[in-house]
């Protein structure tokens, strides 16, 4: 007996020394914290008050305002809504004093059996906490430190006020912050008239204010206003009846106001990052100012140069079972600093957010040929003059069916120099280029050129069967015309605080990835696509500027793309369904990059270059232009019916290949001479 009292007592004594010490540590580290904390309102209100975020263009226009918010007392807001938030988020609100245990275990529970974050633990008074930390702070001391201010909170205010004040801070989706503002935007009225439908479907949004957005997701959004009716019937602010006649009633949702502005789909973007590196309380509610890189002049020169074509193109094609629009995406990128001047996602934001310039999802086609060609040129020793054949081929796949690509038309064009096939666009010279140097070998070149998109190690690469974005190709062809130079694409500029302060600025420093005599070449090469290959239409609809640049139009007219460059901006334009449907006029002629993407191009950049002078592309010390035959690839002396001029190093040695001989008459049996820049 005396032994066991013994263990009682220790035992006792060890639960009063654990719990002695938590108190100790608890004090000790709210002493340490304490001094950190942020100082209370006087009046909860005031933090509402907090200055709105200003998102500004380079051209010192201000394109978006974040955090505005119009707070109403709690007398003006619908118990409907109340009710029906405290029933979501935090169902014990009027029974604890900031920390909810109950809920807390409960979340803990739930994340551990499904092995992931299914539920939070935090009460509305954490979550209003939240907004007073504005920094970087994305930790757990950050955690410590919100759940010391609510508990401040509690210990302050009353729970009608900690409430009211969460209500007019939330974020409800469409840039509505508040109750009051979203009660607006999504239903045309006050927060006090909301009905039972409304305020349940409002206390739905903060959890999930894009994926459950009524106006893009109706069914998603009724069917997390369903679940919270259910829960208000479980905690007792309504009946099963009322329940249902709820769920009978009208919505009353008002159609969504014409978001068409294309600089959203930039500013969408931004926002999404800024987020995920500094968090949505402070990128909101921190009152900064946030510089981009974005030109409004170009980004509405973009969706004017797109919606004109789009509407040309649409009433050119065939009669569809779909009505799924035609659809656009363009980037233009700033070569010499990889400053993303204009992004257009769509034909229009407010019928889809979708940003398909971000998007790796549609093949390039044969617009990805250039990185085949510079591998070959790189790996091969080739140069704009080596001759190819041009012919019906096989290539074995181990594991798989023998591949015969074909050419666009099904014609082969024999011996060709390097040059004249890629401004053909020939697939089968492509597809032997990659069959000599390899798949791996070709994915390194489009790394080096900042391609990130998964790419796959097969021999139709060649012909761009994996998908990239537009803002990935914008950003790779701007490498040719820095001969060579990378600058990663970027959208701020700078972000200063309230106070003026700077907290970030973008510098920028191009990485040589490519020797200028080895990029040179290929520039060139490309720019015989534009003056007289299969973009060639650009050079007749009146665009004077030196140009380079690739058409790409994949299999079925899938997809359309012209990517090109000037010698200060670099343009990746697509078209295409979302369905992924053919584009077929009624002709029943398939739309190809030439057709349906460089129109835009070239309509957008004859604005932007408009009164500019024309800049023509520098040519690196080392290279020569060489006059050859093009299908001998032989140096000829003479001007002829057809000159194509191919860069070359003046290392590499030309003379082992015969001259034509001079006369006129045997001229005739050869008339495809290029001359061309040679590789040093």
């Amino acid at each position: 007996m005396t032994t066991r009292r013994l263990w009682i007592e220790k035992l006792y004594f060890f639960i009063f020394g654990v719990f002695l010490l938590a108190v100790i540590t608890g004090l000790g580290v709210y002493f340490v914290l304490s001094k950190d904390l942020p100082q209370l309102p006087d009046n909860l209100a005031n933090i509402n008050l907090s200055l709105p975020t200003e998102i500004y263009s380079s051209d010192g226009d201000r394109i978006k305002v974040l955090g505005e918010r119009r707070p109403v007392s709690i007398e003006d807001i619908s118990p409907n809504f109340l009710n029906a938030i405290i029933s979501v988020e935090d169902s014990h609100f009027y029974e604890h004093q900031g920390l909810d245990h109950i809920g807390l275990a409960r979340a803990f529970y739930m994340n551990f059996r499904a092995k992931r974050v299914v539920q939070g633990g935090s009460t509305i008074t954490q979550q209003l906490s939240k907004n007073l930390f504005f920094s970087f702070e994305r930790n757990f001391v950050r955690k410590i430190k919100e759940l010391l201010v609510a508990l401040q909170l509690e210990a302050t205010f009353t729970k009608e006020q900690i409430l009211e004040a969460y209500s007019n801070q939330i974020y409800f989706g469409s840039g509505a912050y508040g109750v009051e503002e979203a009660a607006d935007i999504y239903f045309g009225k006050r927060a006090k008239d909301l009905t039972l439908l409304q305020g349940a479907l409002l206390a739905g949004l903060p959890n999930s204010p894009n994926n459950a957005n009524p106006f893009y997701n109706l069914d998603r959004a009724l069917s997390r206003a369903s679940f919270i009716l259910k829960r208000m019937v479980q905690e007792g602010f309504i009946t099963g009846s009322e329940k249902e006649e709820a769920q009978l009633s009208s919505l009353e949702l008002l159609t969504p106001k014409n978001y068409s502005n294309p600089n959203h789909y930039f500013i969408d973007f931004v926002i999404r990052k800024l987020e995920k590196d500094y968090g949505k309380e402070f990128v909101h509610f921190g009152g900064l100012k946030i510089y981009t890189t974005l030109d409004s002049r170009q980004q509405s020169l973009a969706k004017k140069a797109a919606i004109s074509h789009l509407e040309a193109l649409e009433g050119e094609m065939s009669a569809r079972e779909s009505k799924e629009p035609l659809q656009v995406a363009l980037v233009s990128v700033e070569n010499k600093s990889g400053a993303v001047r204009a992004m257009l996602g769509g034909k229009n934001y407010s019928h889809s957010q979708f940003n398909r310039a971000l998007s790796n999802n549609r093949l390039p086609g044969s617009s990805f040929k250039p990185f085949v060609y510079l591998t070959a040129m790189m790996e091969l020793g080739f140069s704009p003059a080596t001759v190819v054949t041009d012919e019906p081929v096989v290539i074995d796949i181990p594991g798989a069916q023998p591949w015969e690509p074909q050419n666009f038309g099904e014609k082969f064009a024999g011996d060709i120099i390097l040059k004249k096939a890629l401004m053909k666009s020939l697939n089968v010279v492509s597809a032997k280029l990659m069959k000599e140097v390899g798949p791996e070998k070709v994915i390194e070149t489009a790394r080096r050129f900042g391609i990130k998109s998964p790419l796959g190690k097969n021999y139709s690469l060649a012909l761009g069967t994996s998908g990239v974005s537009p803002l990935e190709m914008a950003s790779a062809y701007s490498v040719f015309a820095n001969l060579g130079i990378y600058n990663e694409p970027y959208f701020i500029e700078k972000i200063e605080d309230f106070h003026g302060n700077q907290l970030y600025e973008h510098f920028y420093q191009g990485i040589q990835r490519f020797p200028q005599k080895v990029i040179y070449p290929l520039l060139d090469m490309m720019k015989g696509v534009v003056d007289a290959g299969t973009a060639r239409g650009i050079r007749r609809m009146g665009f004077k500027h030196p140009a380079a640049g690739k058409t790409g139009t994949t299999n079925d007219f899938k997809d359309a793309w012209f990517n090109g460059t000037t010698k200060d901006n670099s343009v990746s334009v697509w078209v295409g369904y979302d369905n992924n449907e053919s584009m077929m006029d009624k002709r029943g002629r398939g739309l190809t990059g030439g057709r349906a993407a460089a129109p835009i191009w070239v309509f957008f950049l004859q604005k932007v270059l408009q009164g500019k002078n024309k800049v023509k592309f520098p040519v690196p010390a080392g290279i020569k232009f060489e006059t050859v035959d093009v299908r001998t690839g032989r140096l000829v002396n003479e001007i002829t019916l057809e000159k194509m001029s191919v860069a070359v190093k003046e290392e590499l040695d030309l003379s082992p290949l015969p001259e034509l001989p001079e006369s006129e008459d045997e001229f005739s049996a050869s008339p495809d001479l290029f001359s061309i820049p040679e590789n040093q």
